[in-house]
């Protein structure tokens, strides 16, 4: 499973997540989608899906025009204030594209239809990502009530437990990051 990091909009970054074998291709967050057509033609891949981790124009705003440029495309998430959303997602669904599986797991702090996505390829070396579409350190915003994602911190037990050991974070906001297994130096400290 290939992940190639597209930096967009000064501050953000879009993903394209590519099945090797089969050449298939998933983007996740597309802010700018002429960028992601150019580098779908550059890497000669077949884009199947986009995954949307929130509504927010940073993250969705490419939708309409990508949907119009590849007629038939599923645009996927949780929030039904997606542009141009074709198909809405529940937490805890598994989807596949090629040999990649993803998990959805509804995060919601940042806005309350987040959803993160985990993905991870059949006998893969690599560690599977989990695409959070914010900052690794965001937090809620005290005043809205919202729990915050189960995402954002990498020593979080309740995050340990949806996505198990290894794991590469994929922020929206930060260049994606390793994560070491439990217990292996390195790992961060549990808090409570």
């Amino acid at each position: 499973m290939k992940v190639k990091v597209i930096p967009v909009l000064e501050d953000n970054y879009m993903y394209l997540v590519i099945e090797e074998l089969t050449r298939e291709a998933v983007a996740v967050d597309v802010a700018v989608p002429k960028r992601l057509l150019e580098i779908v033609g550059r890497e000669g891949v077949s884009l199947t899906a986009v995954l949307t981790t929130h509504h927010h124009w940073d993250h969705a705003r490419g939708n309409p025009e990508l949907a119009r440029l590849r007629p038939g495309l599923a645009v996927l998430g949780a929030d039904e204030r997606i542009f141009s959303l074709t198909r809405r997602l529940a937490h805890g669904e598994e989807l596949r594209f090629g040999a990649i599986h993803v998990r959805c797991l509804l995060t919601p702090g940042h806005t309350s239809g987040h959803m993160s996505y985990f993905l991870w390829e059949d006998d893969c070396p690599d560690p599977p990502a989990l695409f959070s579409g914010t900052r690794s350190a965001e937090r809620a915003h005290p005043a809205s009530r919202r729990p915050r994602p189960i995402c954002s911190d990498p020593s979080s037990p309740a995050r340990r437990r949806a996505v198990g050991g290894r794991l590469r974070l994929v922020p929206g906001g930060q260049r994606p990051a390793d994560v070491p297994e439990p217990g292996r130096a390195g790992y961060p400290a549990p808090r409570d």
